[in-house]
Order: C-alpha cells, then sequence, then structure tokens
C-alpha cells in the first residue's frame, strides 16, 4: 500500500469521517459583543464533553479569555462527519485540536503532537517496544475497530501484516449516546485482566489509564520498522474555516503566549505528548 493511501486510513482513527466545504466568520451578540463559538462533541473526554470538563474545553476557555471574547459552543458527536456539519456548516468558529494539514480547513501550526499507545499492566514482565515483540504471539490484543472491517488504524495495518489478527480483541471506538465514557472499556480491560495489551490512540490511553494509578503502564508508538511511511504520530492543531485565516491568525498569536499553560493542561489529563515530526503528515481525502 503506497505512503498516501496510509495516512488518509491512519487519520481515519483519529476523527472518524469529515471534510466539505462551508462559509466563513466570527459571531457577535446583539449587544456587539465578540463571541468565539467553538465545535465540540458532548460526550468524549479527554477531549470535551458538555460540562466543560475536557482539555479542549480547558484550552478553549484560556484562548477565549486571551482573545477578549465570551466562549460558546456548538456541540455534536466527533463519530459524526463532525468537521463537515459543525465548522465547515457554519455553526461555530474553531476545533480546538485537528490534525495539522486536515483538507479544507486552515489549522494553526501545531501546539502538541501525540501517538498511538500501548497500555500494559505494569505487574506483568513484559511491555510493550514493538510490533515484533515475542509475546504478542499469546497475548490477547485489544484494539478499537474503525469502520465496518476494523482495519483502517494503523496499529490495525502493522498487526495484520504480521498475521496477528486472531489475537486480536475487538472494542467499538464508538458506542450508542448516553454511554459515558466508551473509549475507557478498552484501558479497563487491561487493569482488569480481560485482555494483555491495549493499543489506542494515545490521548484515550494516557487520560484512562491515569484513573488506574501504578496499575497500568503506557508507552508511545512511533514507528513501525516494516512500514515506516505509516504514520503513528500526529501533529494537532486548532482548525477554522478557510477563508477565516484572520481568526486563525489571533488564536495563533494566542497559543503561542500561553505554551506553558496548554502543556500544564495536556500533562494534568496525560496526554502522551511527543516530538513533532519535522515533516507532519498531510491529510488527504
Amino acid at each position: 500500500m503506497s505512503s498516501s493511501c496510509r495516512k488518509p486510513l491512519a487519520a481515519a482513527a483519529l476523527l472518524a469521517v469529515l471534510v466539505a466545504a462551508a462559509p466563513a466568520g466570527a459571531t457577535e451578540t446583539p449587544a456587539q459583543k465578540p463571541v468565539l463559538t467553538a465545535c465540540a462533541d458532548p460526550a468524549n473526554l479527554p477531549y470535551s464533553d458538555d460540562r466543560q470538563e475536557g482539555f479542549e474545553n480547558r484550552i478553549a476557555a484560556l484562548l477565549a479569555q486571551d482573545l477578549g471574547v465570551e466562549l460558546h459552543y456548538f456541540w455534536f458527536p466527533q463519530h459524526r462527519t463532525f468537521v463537515r456539519k459543525t465548522l465547515l456548516d457554519g455553526q461555530c468558529d474553531v476545533v480546538v485540536s485537528v490534525p495539522s494539514g486536515l483538507p479544507m480547513v486552515a489549522t494553526t501550526d501545531p501546539y502538541f503532537a501525540s501517538s498511538y499507545v500501548a497500555v500494559t499492566r505494569a505487574k506483568d514482565a513484559h511491555r510493550f517496544t514493538s510490533f515484533d515483540d515475542p509475546w504478542l504471539r499469546d497475548a490477547r490484543i485489544g484494539l478499537q475497530l474503525v469502520g465496518k472491517e476494523g482495519m483502517t488504524t494503523p496499529v490495525a495495518m502493522a498487526l495484520s501484516r504480521r498475521g496477528l489478527n486472531a489475537h486480536l480483541v475487538p472494542f467499538a471506538l464508538w458506542t450508542d449516546a448516553g454511554d459515558p465514557a466508551p473509549q475507557s472499556k478498552i484501558v479497563d480491560a487491561v487493569a482488569d485482566g480481560t485482555i494483555d495489551v491495549a493499543l489506542v490512540w494515545g490521548p484515550f490511553g494516557g487520560y484512562f489509564a491515569k484513573a488506574h494509578g501504578d496499575a497500568l503502564r503506557v508507552d508511545p508508538i512511533a514507528a513501525d520498522p516494516q512500514a515506516p511511511d505509516l504514520a503513528f504520530v500526529f501533529p494537532m492543531a486548532a482548525g477554522v474555516r478557510k477563508g477565516d485565516e484572520g481568526l486563525r491568525d489571533r488564536l495563533q498569536a494566542a497559543l503561542d503566549r500561553h505554551k506553558a499553560e496548554i502543556a500544564q493542561i495536556l500533562a494534568e489529563y496525560r496526554i502522551p505528548v511527543v516530538p513533532v515530526p519535522p515533516a507532519s503528515p498531510q491529510l488527504t481525502h
């Protein structure tokens, strides 16, 4: 499979289905008080929720305060063509974190990068170092499925390449409305012994492992030696509509002014942060 095919597949695991076009703008109240409306999921911790307890909520509040605007939200589920039906349909002004280079969106510079991770039990003798670890041949491997076949994530592709599909224990990436924390289930399954390792997107792995204290360890997955062009690390940026670069530039300045505070927020949520790659993966249709 070519590099141009693999990167969109990897990106699907981050944001499910994104893309289309729409008009630009920032809004004001009838009293002409500036308003910044953030696009956010009402139930997608550690990113966001309608109680504003996610790290995106915290960063959005920091940016709004810096810009001297009132922060509003437009809520929409992340896994239902999120960017198209929120930002690009003109319902809101900014998505606080999108993959840098996402098509049809104007993005700031990346303000953090994260990777896929392996979550294992600290008491176990083995730990994840690569997809070629011998112990994986006998392990129960938890994997969040994306799409009908569940084989579109970079970790799924690496496992399939090694003939490990029979060892996979599937977990839904998204579930029906009302599930308070669907992303936590795969991490909890490591803690309770149902599976031996969970291979997940870093912010989910780090955040939900936190509840288990020192019982779990979280190791970043930076690359697959058998597929060096397959992306496991993604730089994240704030995204606005194309044509709204003025707002993008104001957000960029605010992000630059608050690098230390943002880093502290990410640390509090145990988001695994890795260096931004020199050549960021560019996403295409």
